[in-house]
Parts: structure tokens; sequence; C-alpha cells
């Protein structure tokens, strides 16, 4: 691949005629934005950036990769807000914050509606990432799925069961983790849904889990990596 051509760990703006070209991958086993988009080549304006329901997240629809997986998010962190807006997070999910659940679900489902072109994708199902260290069965995680699904009209099923774990979540503990276990093992095509995706090893195990029964899956989650 040329050097011009290379993925870089920073999202970019694209046009939609970038969006519309074949995208370069490299292959970096760290999650990595690929694509940003909000500006277009047309005269026609866009809407305003819908401000942010927590803190000062940045609406920045971005795709981004794990190894061979790759799956969409909907927010970024903003540097110089994180730690404020980390704790407030922390606060909303364990409180179960009904109207942060709303609010983020109605963000990824307008994303997916961009993305594949329709209302309520017909013939998917939706589902989490199973719960883990909120060590809860209603975790914030699986409400936000519960939630997407409402908005797209789609049946909801827990496709993994729920994994509890003590201790922090970090990626060097995730692979002592045991593997995940079907509750219902999907026969048709799956949204993977997840509020938040800090390396992407979550999102890449369940979307590869998925996969690996020759059933399609596509990820997304509320939010994703950093903006400066």
């Amino acid at each position: 691949m040329p050097p011009s051509q290379k993925t870089t760990a920073t999202t970019r703006r694209a046009s939609i005629s970038d969006l519309l070209a074949p995208v370069g991958f490299d292959d970096l086993g760290l999650d990595l934005p690929l694509v940003g988009w909000g500006e277009t080549d047309s005269e026609t304006s866009e809407p305003p950036e819908p401000a942010s329901p927590l803190g000062a997240l940045v609406y920045r629809p971005a795709l981004y990769r794990r190894n061979a997986v790759a799956w969409a998010s909907v927010r970024s962190w903003r540097a110089d807000a994180k730690r404020a807006d980390l704790a407030q997070l922390k606060l909303c999910k364990a409180g179960l914050d009904p109207a942060m659940i709303a609010a983020a679900a109605g963000e990824i489902a307008a994303l997916i509606r961009l993305l594949l072109g329709m209302t309520s994708p017909a013939g998917w199902i939706a589902t989490s990432v199973a719960c883990g260290h909120s060590r809860r069965y209603d975790c914030f995680g699986k409400r936000l799925g519960q939630a997407v699904a409402a908005e797209l009209e789609l049946p909801f099923f827990e496709v993994f069961e729920d994994r509890f774990v003590a201790g922090v979540s970090h990626p060097k503990e995730f692979k002592k983790l045991p593997a995940l276990r079907w509750n219902h093992e999907p026969a048709g095509p799956v949204l993977v849904i997840d509020d938040l995706a800090t390396s992407g090893w979550h999102m890449e195990e369940a979307l590869g889990r998925i996969r690996a029964l020759g059933v399609a899956a596509f990820g997304v989650v509320w939010l994703a990596g950093e903006a400066r």
C-alpha cells in the first residue's frame, strides 16, 4: 500500500467519495480509527452536530478495528474533559440512568439507520456484549442494547450468557476470562451493541464468535477513541 494511503491512529474527516472508496487496513492488533465523516464536497449543508448528552463528548462517527474485526462508534472522548466525563459516565452506569440510556440508544439507532439505509433492518436481531464487571444481570450495556432494539423495532436476544468477573476491567486481564457461552445461538444477522470500547477486545470477541457460525454480525458502540 502506498504510504499516502496508509491509515493512521488519527480519525480523519472524509468526503462522501472517500467513504465509497476502498479503505486500506493496516494489520494492527489495536483499535484503529479508520474513517470519520462530517464534511461533504457538495454545497448541501448538513445538520449541526447533536449536543452531547454527557459532558463534552464529541460527536464523531467512526469505524474502528481490532485485528480482523471492525465496528462503528458514535462519539469520542474529548481529551481535556475525559477524566470528568468518565467519572460522570460511571455514575450513570451504576445508576442505570434511563435518560442517558435513551439518549445513547437514540444516537446509536440513528447511526445504524444511516449506515444500513433502512428504518428497521428486517431479519436482524439485536444483542449486547455480555455483562461482566458490573456483576449485575441488568447492566448498562444490556439495557442500552434493549433500548436500541426498541428504537429500531427489532427483537432483542441475550445471545451470550452473562460472564461476571471481579476486579478492574483492563485489557491485560481479558485473556484470563472464560470463553463466552451461548444463551441464544443466532441463525440470522446480529447487531451487537455496547456502550464503551476502550481496547475493543470485547467487541472483537463477540463479533468473532458470532461470525464463526457463518452468521453476519455488525457492532456499534456509543463511545470510543479520543478527540484532541
